[in-house]
């Protein structure tokens, strides 16, 4: 079965209403997001998730009677690549909305670049910094302190008293996570007996897992991306970290790579979603259709991208007759209560453009994901 085929039957996608300007313009929608490389695994179900969407979209006259075109690029998670494709598609491709980078350090360095060629930019960076590059600058993700809460939550009325903490430290937004669940855990009387840093490119953590093990720690807290965080938490177990210490982790403990790379090791860790299959008709109807066009449940990140592409049809929609880059700039940032398959289902971009969902904590349970 095509994409084009599939049903509309995902409650988002009635946020398709019909406001149609008086005269079609066309628009392009440069995506420029890690297909290959560290951050695939955001990247990949990122686009999927974007492509059922348009799909879905220009089936519902949902673009508002604009032709609209959709232009991919992977920036092999490369910040300098990020720069120079995104430099390309504003100047040299006219795109009218940038939808991308991933990472917080690929956004940090293209945030100031497309807000200079004022050409709105939709990343998925978790830190807020990035939108200090200015007022063309959106983000998918809330902040670490309201998705995190409900992980910091839950770990605390697990009752610890202590926890070793591991980020990536060449990386602001898993800096800022760590700094978040750190601030919780000792606000609550947890303490910490350890925090390491570790790079993005490291393998061997049998130093780090030595000294989380002999820190004797109640609880195991990593932020890195998935496949790394499983390892870490694999060598630890192999060194002697008790069975029963609380493991939790950021959203990439919800992928489906996490699962894969950790095993059993990682059965019960904890991580905040922002994405529940069954959570509303919506979200089952959206799991349901992203299932038959891949053949595999949808995570976190396919939901992103797809309430990703349903925010710029929604943009452009309400963007007017003239749909200009500043036009859209104003229509993302008016966004308020949109109909979304995540969080508590429906989307709204504060005064200083930080998005606004809700979001539960989740837990790695018999191979998938199943509430604490």
């Amino acid at each position: 079965m095509t994409m084009r085929k599939l049903k509309l039957s995902c409650l988002a996608a009635t946020a398709i209403a019909l406001a149609t300007p008086v005269l079609a313009d066309d628009v392009k929608v440069g995506v420029v997001v890690s297909t290959t490389q560290t951050y695939a695994f955001v990247g990949v179900p990122l686009v999927n998730g974007m492509k059922l969407a348009a799909d879905e979209i220009s089936a519902g006259n949902g673009w508002g009677g604009n032709k609209v075109d959709i232009v991919y690029q992977d920036n092999r998670s490369d910040k300098q690549e990020a720069i120079a494709l995104i430099t390309r598609m504003a100047e040299s491709e006219n795109a009218d909305i940038i939808i991308g980078p991933i990472a917080t350090s690929e956004a940090m360095a293209t945030g100031p670049v497309a807000n200079s060629l004022k050409i709105p930019m939709f990343t998925t960076a978790t830190s807020p910094a990035v939108l200090e590059a200015g007022p063309y600058i959106f983000k998918s993700t809330e902040t670490a302190d309201a998705y995190l809460a409900p992980v910091a939550e839950q770990v605390i009325s697990m009752g610890p008293k202590s926890c070793f903490v591991v980020t990536i430290r060449d990386n602001e937004g898993y800096v800022r996570q760590r700094d978040v669940f750190r601030a919780s855990l000792e606000k609550a009387g947890v303490n910490i007996v350890g925090d390491e840093g570790i790079l993005a490119a490291d393998t061997d953590f049998t130093a780090l897992s030595t000294k989380i093990v002999s820190a004797e720690p109640d609880c195991l807290f990593v932020t890195a991306p998935p496949e790394q965080a499983a390892n870490i938490i694999i060598q630890a177990k192999q060194a002697g970290l008790e069975p029963d210490t609380i493991l939790a982790g950021d959203s990439g403990a919800g992928s489906q790579k996490f699962i894969d790379a950790g095993g059993s090791a990682i059965e019960g860790t904890i991580f905040p979603a922002s994405f529940v299959a069954d959570s509303s008709e919506s979200a089952a109807a959206f799991a349901a259709n992203y299932q038959k066009a891949y053949g595999n449940a949808p995570d976190l990140w396919a939901a992103t991208g797809y309430t990703m592409m349903q925010t710029v049809a929604n943009a452009i929609r309400n963007a007017g007759s003239d749909v200009t880059r500043d036009s859209l700039r104003d229509a993302m940032a008016a966004t308020k209560d949109m109909p979304i398959v995540m969080g508590q289902g429906k989307l709204t971009f504060d005064e200083n453009r930080i998005p606004h969902m809700g979001g539960i904590a989740m837990m790695i349970k018999d191979g998938g994901w199943a509430k604490p």
